[in-house]
């Protein structure tokens, strides 16, 4: 009797332990699906795609420590967009991530390139390679971006090194 309660409680055990490898493994698609949807917002400069990723309290923290929230994000986008002539690139590699629940740690490294105009309307190329930890939850419209902090960031424009 003992071994047979054993046995249950081992095949319970195991039940629990695949189910959750296998939410796991469903919850990295469905992030892994939000990052594609993220370069193909990005590359449509859709500012309204892109927000629709975050949830509602998001936060940017910059590689200085400054903090941005939802609102200061769109507002910053919408001005950039609107001097950018093209997106010429925009990658994401994710490098790690770690799901616990309905919540998801993300390390990715980005590049983007685009042309856009400076303050005298001249076209130039600027490019940034960016590590960002994003923090994800899962909520009832899906996996939602709360919050990405900038780890490290190289810009260049036209080729030279940006402060």
């Amino acid at each position: 009797m003992g071994a047979r309660i054993c046995y249950i409680l081992t095949v319970l055990m195991l039940a629990n332990v695949l189910g959750i490898a296998s939410a796991d493994k469903r919850a990295e698609r469905q992030i892994r699906a939000e990052y594609a949807k993220t370069i193909q917002y990005t590359k449509q400069k859709n500012v309204e795609g892109l927000l629709r990723q975050m949830t509602p309290d998001f936060l940017y923290k910059t590689k200085s420590g400054e903090v941005w929230n939802k609102q200061m994000v769109e507002a910053a986008m919408r001005t950039q967009y609107a001097r950018t002539k093209s997106v010429d690139k925009r990658t994401t590699t994710i490098k790690r991530m770690e799901i616990k629940g309905n919540t998801a740690r993300v390390t990715t490294e980005e590049v983007v390139a685009v042309t856009m105009l400076d303050a005298q309307g001249v076209p130039r190329k600027w490019q940034s390679k960016a590590t960002t930890r994003d923090t994800w939850v899962k909520t009832p419209q899906g996996w939602k971006v709360k919050l990405t902090e900038v780890l490290n960031e190289q810009t260049t424009v036209d080729g030279k090194p940006q402060p």
